[in-house]
């Protein structure tokens, strides 16, 4: 009976931990329109979003660099518009790292979607470069905007170093094609 009710609580306990918004994010009543999204004079701008509530217990952190930007659970998005132009890394990691390689462009948008997929022990994530119009498509069931409360800590200089030394040599063996090709599109 005693594991019964402690398996109740950790299964209440775990679905209400997914409710809300994940640390170091604010939930806002609105949020932009992923295609009118303009970066800040001179520089980038980035849309990251997940738009599936598979997985929505795990939080995906998202660091641009070794600096945080955002943090994902459940159907949500966040924008980055300071973006400086050059070429940057963006991480997610959860059970371990997700990492993309993109050269940012002045007054350009880069449109990111966040996957959840099985892991050993928790969800894993896929970073994937899709068009404004696909990301829309996918949020039409309706995402949460949510803003960045700029309290999160750094990547650390070894999980940075982990997450680019196997991106690097995942881009030797073929893969990532679709960050190596992928250009952003033209702020309206």
């Amino acid at each position: 009976m005693k594991k019964l009710i402690m398996a109740v609580l950790l299964f209440s306990l775990s679905v209400l931990s997914a409710c809300g918004a994940p640390g170091h994010m604010m939930v806002k009543e609105t949020g932009p329109d992923i295609r009118s999204i303009k970066p800040q004079e001179g520089k980038s701008a980035l849309v990251i979003a997940r738009t599936t509530s598979f997985g929505a217990a795990i939080s995906f952190e998202t660091f641009l660099d070794q600096k945080m930007i955002g943090v994902s659970r459940g159907k949500c998005y966040f924008v980055q518009t300071d973006i400086q132009p050059g070429t940057h890394y963006l991480i997610a990691k959860t059970e371990s790292f997700e990492t993309g390689k993109i050269d940012f462009e002045p007054d350009k948008v880069y449109y990111i979607q966040q996957t959840p997929r099985m892991g050993v022990w928790i969800a894993r994530v896929t970073l994937s470069p899709v068009t404004p119009e696909h990301m829309a498509s996918e949020m039409d069931t309706g995402c949460s905007y949510m803003e960045y409360d700029k309290t999160g800590e750094t990547l650390s200089d070894e999980d940075f170093k982990e997450a680019v030394t196997d991106y690097e040599r995942e881009i030797t063996e073929g893969f990532h094609k679709e960050f190596t090709e992928y250009k952003g599109f033209p702020a309206k």
